[in-house]
């Protein structure tokens, strides 16, 4: 099984459960003292003629007081938990029953999600809990991550993987140099036994935005090639190939229903003669019609389900609506492809063969020999936009009974540009004025899905809210959006302000703050207590302008000098300017890296306080002489 899906899905359930439980401390007041992990391929049945067996065994004490801790294992239709025993101070605990249940997000059932789990009490300090689970995983396939980590600290721990000799697989190790692992490689008659054993391992941590557990947890991937158990020889994924054929193989299975998909979409592009406005009408459609219910890297299920399933339901996981895309888009003589693809969250590409590589499905559209990706998933993002998590990434692309292999590619920032314009002039101690603001990209994205997740007669009130920045005295009238359903263009608004009491008048000298927006401003982060990589939602290029035009017998005092900061993954340049009559301030945000690495902690949190520094200051207007 996907182990690394797994674990995102885990760290969602035990922030859940947890929150039923009165400790905050759990993780300093609980340790793992002994973890042994076994994992064996043996021969099965005619059905599942190569099986993993795995058998986990964790000794949890409690360094201070008294808790409970929810231990939690998902399992699906390929791996089955065969058995839980407990131990509670050594004594085996049958009034602890776990419980065995769907795996469910937002009121929807995942066929092939599914939890074990359970409270597990450390009755006081000194005490001692154990679990053993038993499992086994009916196809090797999806036998492909073991990671060395746990919630709690690990003291000692040990892995195990027994290989017969009529299987054959490659082990690929990560993420090792900061740790103190050993390996050992051993015979046991006829089987070779691999044996990692390491100390005073951390807990993963749970750092928000951070990179994937691929790229920081110790682990390994499991390549599985082929065995031959008796007579028979089976092949998985000996090379990408291999991957491509199963892939492929589970498409031909789906049985989607051409022509029931042919009406509908026939009905969508009713009237539209050019092929580019006929892709752009259907992938709006899915976009607007289907909804997106399953997490970002799936759970268990490679297999998309039947077109006329997710257009029946109105909902599918991505690989329901990557099929049914292509599917519509095939059906009026468009060349559409699947692809596979991982997301930014892992680490690995197709170098390495496996069901680790890939969590996600998209497709594309081939236009005269150029791919156009669509991702209906981003919900409200462009055609011919892309998003973040699957820039640059490796995809896997449908070709008949070949392959293609291309990377998605790379927007610059530009494509994420929000720009904000202002034109005002002084009537006393207020501004007034026109405010135009355009959204294209990822922002755009974000701010139509905040709008859209709110009923349509609230939306107007929830706009102005987020305008405003909910400060009373920033009254705005007459608002204007554009392009609020259409998402091939920029996302717009217009509308007249009256920001009262935003000037103060000493004597003859008025102050002025200039900029409420003060993009970024304090975005520092601890570099004490954070050790991982911070990584941005996406690229961003936010523009701030504001043009006012000064009152009769008033001008400018000394303006601040430009603040020009540039670092290779960002810059902020920020300046006043005076022309006869009025000021003009400019704002320039550029992300143009979206990871910042602990190493340049130091120097962004001094560039984020230049930058609050300038924005603090204040323009000073004085009497003409």
């Amino acid at each position: 099984m996907k182990k690394i899906l797994l674990l995102s899905v885990l760290c969602v359930f035990l922030k859940f459960v947890s929150a039923q439980t009165s400790d905050s401390d759990d993780d300093k007041n609980v340790v793992i003292t002994k973890s042994t992990q076994a994992y064996k391929f043996v021969k099965g049945d005619a059905g599942h003629p190569v099986q993993v067996k795995e058998e986990t065994d964790k000794v949890y004490t409690c360094n201070n007081y008294r808790t409970d801790i929810q231990v939690a294992e998902f399992y699906n239709d390929i791996e089955s938990v065969d058995d839980v025993t407990i131990y509670v101070n050594d004594s085996k605990k049958n009034g602890i029953v776990p419980k065995y249940e769907y795996y469910s997000s937002d009121g929807i059932f995942y066929s092939d999600a599914h939890v074990c789990y359970f409270s597990l009490p450390l009755l006081k300090k000194g005490s001692t809990s154990e679990v053993i689970f038993k499992k086994t995983t009916v196809d090797p396939r999806y036998f492909t991550s073991i990671y060395f980590m746990d919630e709690q600290p690990v003291a000692e721990q040990e892995i195990k993987i027994t290989v017969p000799e009529w299987m054959k697989i490659e082990i690929k190790e990560f993420n090792f140099a900061k740790y103190n692992i050993k390996k050992n490689v051993s015979a046991d008659g006829d089987a070779t036994v691999y044996t990692y054993t390491m100390q005073n391992l951390p807990a993963y941590s749970n750092e928000h935005d951070a990179p994937g557990p691929t790229y920081i947890m110790p682990h390994l991937l499991v390549l599985c090639k082929s065995a031959q158990p008796k007579d028979d020889k089976y092949v998985y994924f000996n090379t990408l190939k291999e991957q491509y054929d199963w892939y492929k193989g589970l498409v031909v299975q789906i049985g989607n229903d051409e022509n029931f998909i042919k009406e509908k979409t026939e009905e969508i592009v009713k009237g539209l003669t050019n092929d580019e406005d006929k892709v752009k009408k259907i992938y709006q459609w899915v976009q607007d019609n289907i909804r997106y219910i399953a997490f970002e890297n799936g759970i268990a299920g490679f297999k998309p389900e039947k077109a006329q399933e997710v257009l029946r339901k109105k909902y599918g996981d991505c690989k329901g609506m990557a099929n049914l895309l292509t599917v519509m888009l095939r059906s009026v003589n468009l060349d559409a492809r699947r692809c596979w693809i991982g997301t930014k969250h892992i680490a690995y590409d197709y170098s390495t063969p496996s069901l680790s590589v890939d969590n996600h499905m998209i497709c594309a559209w081939m236009n005269k020999g150029k791919l156009v990706f669509l991702d209906a998933t981003e919900k409200y993002i462009g055609f011919g936009e892309t998003a973040e998590r699957i820039q640059g990434r490796q995809t896997l692309i449908e070709n008949g009974n070949q392959y293609m292999l291309e990377r998605v590619p790379t927007a610059t920032y530009q494509q994420n540009t929000a720009k904000e314009s202002r034109t005002f002039t002084v009537e006393g101690n207020n501004l007034k004025g026109h405010v135009i603001q355009t959204w294209k990209g990822e922002n755009k994205e974000w701010l139509l899905s905040a709008l859209n997740s709110i009923k349509q007669d609230k939306q107007e009130n929830a706009l102005k809210q987020y305008l405003t920045e909910g400060k009373q005295n920033f009254e705005i009238s007459n608002l204007k959006i554009d392009n609020l359903s259409n998402y091939n263009a920029d996302l717009k608004v217009e509308y007249d302000v009256l920001w009262k009491d935003v000037l103060s008048s000493f004597d003859k000298d008025t102050y002025l703050d200039v900029d409420n927006r003060r993009n970024y401003e304090n975005f520092k982060i601890d570099s004490v207590k954070r050790k991982l990589p911070y990584w941005f939602d996406f690229k961003n290029h936010m523009i701030f302008e504001t043009e006012i035009q000064l009152p009769a017998g008033k001008v400018a005092g000394t303006l601040p000098d430009k603040l020009i900061i540039k670092q290779p993954g960002y810059s902020f340049t920020v300046s006043y300017t005076s022309a006869p009559g009025k000021i003009i301030y400019t704002s320039e945000i550029i992300l143009n890296q979206t990871e910042l690495k602990p190493e340049d902690f130091r120097q962004w949190n001094k560039d984020i306080e230049q930058l609050t520094n300038y924005y603090n200051q204040q323009i000073v207007l004085t009497q003409k002489t």
